[in-house]
């Protein structure tokens, strides 16, 4: 048996993998995730020889600490730049530039989570629903009351609120968590039989519903097959979440049409997908979330601007506060 204490990390999306990778050395790790995937919003959906990257469309890297992680991803060709043509649609304005590299996974978003967990211990598909505390350790519960094993330490990955959700009423964190906001986004996915003419790869879009729209398939490594994801406004998303999703489906569709001219209808592969917890509205107060008496922890997106480098940020403070604490 190893003398390493032991800790449960709720959610496999960057920040959970990242906690994880970093804990190894020090800790007995075990990651549980409630979907069939890795990655959270660095997703990729597959169908019918088709694939969207239907949650986080790129990631910059802006901290000497973030690129650093990224390096040897990028030379082994599981992370590439991406510059695609940029439109504004739906408005007089010009549209931005980037003038620092945007980043995807390969061959879809969810290649960087991939590599990250070869060495990790995951189990995918499982909800952990309850935390139960005995003496100094905790036990990890799903929703049918499932002993998925006794623990020192349980960090949550989750979004604020399913954490908020999951936390025993001591932890120290409560306040943290009702401070942050996070908001919804709907992406529809369109997938062609033949190649559609466009002289934009992507484009913002100035009007509700929609935000942005983009030609997946001009991302380097995706298959041949024709494929568009258009993303709502979080403002929008957070009004209609509850609407029957035919509709809001339909709804989008017509969207498409009105502002690319594109015949959206006609698709062959047509899909709809709802983020209920796809950006940060207002962050957490904290980089990370530490109960020290009650060894739980919480870190993710939420804690910063709630991008794909403020997941990496905080979970790197929060190995950093860890560490020392088990060094103490």
């Amino acid at each position: 048996m190893s003398g390493k204490p032991s800790v449960a990390i709720i959610g496999a999306g960057l920040s959970g993998l990242r906690l994880a990778q970093r804990l190894t050395p020090v800790m007995q790790v075990t990651v549980f995730e409630k979907s069939r995937g890795l990655g959270g919003r660095m997703s990729t959906r597959r169908k019918d020889g088709f694939a969207f990257d239907h949650g986080a469309q790129y990631f910059t890297a802006r901290s000497a600490d973030f690129e650093a992680f990224l390096r040897p991803y990028l030379e082994n060709g599981t992370v590439q730049m991406w510059a695609p043509r940029l439109a504004q649609l739906a408005s007089a304005e010009v549209p931005p530039r980037w003038t620092a590299p945007r980043y995807v996974a390969m061959p879809g978003m969810t290649g960087l989570a991939k590599a990250m967990a070869a060495e990790l211990t995951v189990h995918r598909a499982v909800q952990v629903d309850r935390l139960v505390r005995s003496g100094d350790q905790w036990q990890v519960l799903d929703a049918e009351e499932t002993d998925l094993g006794w623990f020192d330490w349980v960090i949550s990955t989750a979004p604020s609120s399913q954490t908020a959700r999951l936390m025993p009423p001591a932890f120290a964190g409560h306040p943290s968590l009702e401070a942050a906001v996070m908001q919804g986004c709907y992406s529809l996915m369109l997938g062609f039989d033949t190649p559609q003419v466009l002289d934009w790869d992507a484009a913002w879009v100035g009007q509700d519903p929609l935000a942005w729209i983009a030609v997946n398939t001009s991302k380097p490594g995706r298959p041949a097959q024709y494929c568009i994801v258009a993303q709502t406004s979080n403002r929008w998303a957070d009004t209609n979440l509850e609407r029957d999703q035919d509709t809001v489906r339909a709804e989008l569709i017509s969207a498409v049409e009105a502002v690319t001219g594109l015949a959206a209808s006609t698709a062959a592969y047509i899909s709809l997908h709802r983020w209920r917890y796809a950006s940060v509205a207002a962050a957490s107060g904290a980089p990370y979330l530490i109960d020290r008496d009650n060894r739980l922890a919480a870190a993710g997106d939420w804690c910063g601007a709630g991008k794909v480098e403020a997941a990496f940020d905080s979970a790197s403070a929060l190995a950093d506060a860890l560490e020392l604490s088990l060094s103490g």
